[in-house]
């Protein structure tokens, strides 16, 4: 696969910068190539053209352009496309962005650095690539996967912000499609001479000691940011049509499906973000929409911030929209949905929020994808008793989002609890009726049903000292723990904070239905790994004395050696500046969506996806984690339970990956305040550069108990307050 963990790192996307003038372009197309052996292709230079004329029309001036064929442009030779990267990053100033276009072939040779789970480097193809001499591995003048990432992170470092479309082909499988006006953009590893055996081969003591992190994973503060676009999956082809069905046989109507999708989507100039423009071109792939043709390849998509504006325009992301192909939803229970859930059917992914063609209900779900009913727009969502059948679901209806809940899907409270007394708070304080108006209201903008006072609940609400405080159980050693609201505070930001406990709430909800048990039948394919390096307590301030947690934890870790990892417990007491790390390994062999979700100790949501293909390596799940009760950011004391879910599910032909990012989370900048874990990581980077199955499910959710695609594992842990820590060590 493109190492996307390391790609993730250089590819930066477009933050909401509205000056075109700060914007610039590298359009680089491969058509012919000097070797014999390889052979040529027809759409690369098209796609550089229609790129360029889309760009124009959108004001962007600084245009670079290598291609063959293409009068004026200079040759897309390695050194020319090299030196191309260098001086994008030389002119970058932050701010800036910077949008990367490579249309030719590609192909895979052994990786050289033990870093891919499949053992394979995804390379790029220039016009003077060559066969491999007799018993070499590598390509002369291949530019590889991870060659790009080191290129766009110099841009990135720049503070520039870069999006990055690839339409080549990562796998090698064959030349050329049946069809005639179809051709494959890739190039079979054994017509290079490139033996690809040795990666299949490779001997565990090998698979073993190879890196279970990626360094370059790790962001830096001031770099930009990133979304990059993949034409298809590493497995798999990318395609070049005819789009004159051969009326054209000069080969000037020849472009890459992928290069045309986008391209149509951006020439209307509606107000997209990249999701929603990457949802539309899935879309017209798999409608076959002007091409003549059904779904022929799975693009991918890549990046954090996938959900701000195209260009540094306008667009918002609005409401999560799913793709609909006839009664079916591509999104089940990790997306939040349920039986019963109410969608409201639109035509497009940019169509505005109130585009609303009708109403359908979930009749019956799995993990990642659901069955409507076509109702009436009055119909009152419940998972038991469903509304009932009125007319056909609109033919034109293309995505749904969600309008409501089931309302008998009910997240419990404890009644208010005195931490002091240990009792419910007496009749006649006005606490309790503050927060039942204030949980009422947060119910009503959640869209999720929530109650308080029963003897069963999943957040426990205790009081103490004119603070109310949340969690699973909101207390360490009779000490608070957990969210807590100060009483002074306005009712609306204590709704806040109730908004965000609910959503984490629900989310864990169904993750843990999902989890299950271990099936022999169904085994999970990949194989997590979860360790943890001990902080050392000496280099710890004691309680009360004043502590700057970015120098406290560099202390406390600088011993930090592999050989001080230890599996991570099942259900572990940690402290601060404790590190966490996280990998997994395929059992066999074959592509996975992971999404590693933490729901921190401030009932914030933290998604990191990998995408996890083959058995060779480790592959590294999001950035190594370090504990904190007392952090930096606006929640210095944030002690307390903390979940952690991997979620592995089966790639999928045809349709979106399941990439959480932007799907689940609940806090950071426009939503429900900040997230202790991440404001910790943003002070601490860079602190870690030179660190180094349980469960199967049944989907059967009405579906005749067919095996799920989906597996889930789960880790929880308690942060424990410095307080404790130190009493527990005998060093009070």
């Amino acid at each position: 696969m493109w190492n996307f963990r390391a790609l993730a790192l250089f590819f930066a996307f477009v933050s909401a910068q509205p000056g075109l003038a700060e914007t610039s372009a590298l359009l680089i197309g491969v058509t012919d190539y000097d070797d014999a052996a390889i052979p040529d292709l027809r759409g690369p230079v098209n796609d550089v053209r229609l790129m360029r004329d889309v760009l124009d029309r959108r004001g962007v001036e600084a245009i670079t352009v290598l291609a063959s064929g293409l009068d004026g442009a200079e040759a897309p030779t390695r050194a020319a496309i090299l030196a191309a990267f260098d001086a994008q990053a030389e002119a970058a100033h932050p701010g800036d962005f910077v949008y990367i276009h490579l249309s030719g072939h590609g192909s895979r040779q052994l990786d050289s650095e033990g870093e891919e789970t499949d053992g394979l480097d995804e390379i790029f193809l220039p016009m003077d690539v060559a066969r491999a001499p007799s018993g070499a591995s590598q390509l002369p003048n291949a530019i590889t996967d991870d060659e790009i990432g080191e290129k766009v992170a110099a841009i990135r470092a720049r503070g520039a912000d870069v999006f990055l479309v690839m339409d080549s082909c990562h796998s090698g499988s064959g030349m050329r499609a049946a069809e005639p006006s179809l051709a494959e953009r890739q190039v079979d590893p054994g017509l290079l001479g490139i033996d690809l055996s040795a990666a299949t081969a490779l001997p565990a003591a090998e698979r073993a000691a190879a890196p279970a992190s990626d360094p370059a994973g790790t962001d830096v503060p001031g770099q930009g940011g990133y979304v990059a676009f993949y034409a298809t999956r590493s497995n798999d082809v990318a395609r070049e049509v005819d789009m004159s069905q051969g009326a054209e046989p000069d080969g000037s109507q020849w472009y890459g499906l992928f290069t045309a999708a986008l391209a149509a989507r951006l020439e209307s100039e509606q107000a997209l973000t990249y999701r929603q423009l990457f949802q539309s071109a899935l879309a017209e792939l798999n409608r076959g929409a002007g091409f003549g043709m059904a779904a022929v390849q799975t693009p991918l998509w890549e990046g954090s911030l996938i959900d701000q504006p195209v260009f540094g325009g306008s667009g918002t992301a609005g409401p999560a929209r799913y793709l609909v192909d006839g009664n079916q939803l591509a999104a089940g229970q990790v997306h939040g949905l349920q039986q019963g859930s109410l969608m409201a059917l639109v035509a497009d992914a940019a169509d505005a929020p109130d585009a609303i063609l009708g109403y359908a209900q979930i009749e019956a779900i799995e993990p990642r994808n659901a069955t409507l009913r076509p109702v009436s727009e009055d119909c009152l969502p419940d998972s038991t008793a469903l509304c009932p059948p009125v007319g056909s679901l609109p033919a034109a209806a293309g995505f749904a989002q969600l309008e409501a809940g089931p309302l008998d899907r009910v997240i419990h409270f404890s009644p208010l609890i005195s931490l002091d007394t240990e009792a419910p708070l007496p009749e006649g304080d006005p606490l309790p009726a503050r927060f039942a108006a204030a949980l009422e209201a947060a119910s009503a903008r959640a869209g999720i049903p929530a109650e308080s006072g029963g003897e069963v609940y999943s957040v426990q609400v205790l009081q103490r000292d004119g603070a109310l405080w949340f969690g699973p159980a909101a207390q360490i050693d009779h000490a608070p723990a957990g969210l807590s609201f100060d009483l002074s505070g306005e009712d609306a930001r204590l709704t806040e904070l109730l908004v965000r406990i609910l959503k984490a709430e629900r989310l864990a909800e169904t993750l843990d239905g999902l989890e299950g048990t271990a099936s022999f039948v169904n085994p999970s394919p990949i194989r997590i790994e979860a360790s943890r390096f001990a902080s050392d307590i000496a280099a710890l301030q004691p309680p009360g004395a004043p502590a700057d947690p970015q120098n406290e934890c560099r202390a406390a870790l600088s011993g930090m050696r592999e050989e001080g990892f230890r599996a991570l417990d099942a259900a572990a007491d940690l402290k601060q500046c404790d590190l966490l790390r996280f990998a997994a390994t395929g059992n066999r062999d074959g592509q996975r969506d992971v999404n590693r979700i933490h729901i921190d100790a401030q009932y914030c949501v933290h998604v990191d996806y990998e995408l996890v293909e083959g058995t060779q390596a480790p592959r590294a799940l999001g950035d190594p984690m370090v504990m904190c009760s007392d952090c930096p950011g606006p929640v210095p004391y944030s002690a307390g339970h903390e979940r952690l879910y991997m979620l592995v599910s089966e790639v999928r032909e045809n349709a979106e990956a399941l990439n959480l990012t932007g799907l689940v989370e609940n806090c950071g900048a426009g939503l429900a305040g900040e997230g202790t874990r991440s404001a910790a990581r943003d002070a601490l980077a860079g602190l870690l550069g030179e660190a180094a199955a349980r469960g199967a499910t049944r989907g059967a959710m009405g579906l005749g108990g067919a095996l799920s695609d989906v597996w889930v594992e789960s880790y929880r842990w308690r942060v424990m307050p410095r307080a404790s820590v130190f009493a527990r060590a005998g060093l009070e």
